[in-house]
Parts: C-alpha cells; structure tokens; sequence
C-alpha cells in the first residue's frame, strides 16, 4: 500500500508542480505562438482573403450587372442582351478552363 501511496504523491507532485521545465516552458512558447496566430495573423489573411474576393469575384459581377442592366435599359432588346450575356458567360468559361489547365 506504501508504494501506491508514494506513486500517488510523485504523480501528483509533477502535476501539480509550479516548477518552470524544458517542457512547461515550450508548452507556454507553443501556447502563446497559438494565441497570436489566431489573433494577429489569423485576423489579417481573413481581410486580406475578403479585400482579394472582393476584388477578383464580386466588383467584377457588379459591373457586368451594371453594363447590361444600362444596355436593357437603354435598348430594350431582349435577345440582344441575351446574346451579350451569353458571350460573356463564354470568354468567362475559357477563361476559368485557361485557368484550371494552367495550375495543372
């Protein structure tokens, strides 16, 4: 029974240790190095990725929302918008095909 008492008391002794260690210390520097990731760094690539999206993905759709949705105004010719569009959609296609072959 002593030895399992005196276990008990050397595991709770490193437990509970207030001793500063190889390990407690690269436990704190991963700890802290953790927390400014998240923080900083994290914080930044999030706006960076939403400025970037903003740039590449949704100023471009509003502008093609804009020329077309003035052409319709100003021609009134179904068709001829649907055409428009359709053009477009395609130079985007090649243009996504050019994309994806070329990260290959």
């Amino acid at each position: 029974m002593t030895n399992k008492n005196d276990l008990d008391q050397l595991v709770n002794g490193i437990c509970k240790s207030t001793l500063e260690t190889g390990a407690s210390k690269t436990l704190q520097e991963i700890e802290s190095n953790n927390e400014y990731i998240m923080n900083t760094q994290l914080r930044k690539l999030l706006k960076l990725h939403d400025k970037s999206f903003k740039e590449k993905c949704v100023a471009p759709v509003i502008a093609l929302y804009d020329k077309y949705n003035e052409r319709v105004l100003e021609e009134g010719d179904l068709q001829n918008w649907a055409e428009l569009i359709d053009r477009d959609i395609r130079v985007l296609e090649v243009a996504m095909q050019l994309i994806s072959e070329s990260k290959k």
